[in-house]
C-alpha cells in the first residue's frame, strides 16, 4: 500500500513539474523576449482629468487623450474643477 501512495505521489510531483515548465515558456510573447509583466505595464494609460492609472482597453479616449471614465471625458482636463 504505502508503494502505491509513493508511486502516486511522484507521478503527481513529475505532471506538476512538466506543467509549470510548459506554462513558464507559454507566458512570453512569440520571440519579442519581453516579460509578460512588461507588457501589461505598457497597457497602462493615465486619465487626463484625475491621474488615475487604468488599462489601455477599459479607457475612454478623446481627442487623442485617454480618461478612466465617460464623465471624466466629458469633463476634459483635470483644471476645470471636479
Amino acid at each position: 500500500m504505502l508503494r502505491v501512495i509513493l508511486l502516486a505521489l511522484s507521478i503527481a510531483g513529475l505532471v506538476w513539474l512538466v506543467r509549470r515548465a510548459f506554462n513558464v515558456d507559454s507566458g512570453r510573447s512569440a520571440g519579442d523576449g519581453r516579460d509578460p509583466k512588461d507588457v501589461a505595464v505598457d497597457a497602462l494609460v493615465r486619465c487626463a482629468h484625475c491621474g488615475v492609472h487604468v488599462p489601455r482597453i477599459d479607457a475612454q479616449t478623446r481627442d487623442g487623450r485617454h480618461f478612466c471614465s465617460l464623465e471624466h471625458a466629458r469633463k476634459g482636463d483635470g483644471e476645470e474643477g471636479t
